[in-house]
């Protein structure tokens, strides 16, 4: 992907004037509900703003209330590296788990099964790293299509 492709590409749960720039003021941007592919008959488990997007990375923060969870689950395109921002979660990576507070990192490479608990209301940045590239395609079809924040 040329990056004239990669900014022309709806990013979705980010806002469309921040696509392809080297600042976003994410300060200034709602989150929107988000439910993955993975738990289509659930209901919004996280609400999600995509902060950067580039070839090979998707950033995102994302607040989970208390009690929400999401299924077991693993991603064969991509790595994560989460920083938890607020809150406290329950994070199942493989066979072990964790309670993950607020200062936390935590990582959950790719293909390897993982489940996130919030024990309360919770706010964590992501960092998916695609490295075959083509994160923008992997990132909106996960997500369910290109809606962007308007």
């Amino acid at each position: 992907m040329t990056n004239a492709d990669f900014i022309a590409n709806a990013i979705a749960f980010m806002h469309p004037d921040d696509c392809g720039q080297l600042f976003v003021p994410s300060s200034t941007r709602e989150s929107m509900p988000l439910v993955p592919n993975y738990s289509l008959d659930e209901d919004g488990v996280d609400s999600v703003k995509v902060l950067m997007a580039t070839p090979n990375l998707i950033v995102f923060e994302a607040f989970r209330p208390k009690g929400a969870i999401d299924r077991m689950h693993m991603h064969a395109d991509h790595h994560a590296v989460v920083y938890q921002k607020m809150g406290r979660v329950r994070m199942m990576i493989d066979a072990d788990t964790y309670i993950v507070e607020a200062g936390d990192t935590y990582r959950h490479p790719m293909g390897v099964k993982h489940q996130h608990e919030a024990l309360l209301d919770s706010i964590r940045i992501e960092i998916k790293y695609y490295p075959d590239g083509n994160a923008v395609e992997s990132w909106n079809a996960l997500v369910g299509g290109t809606h962007t924040g308007e």
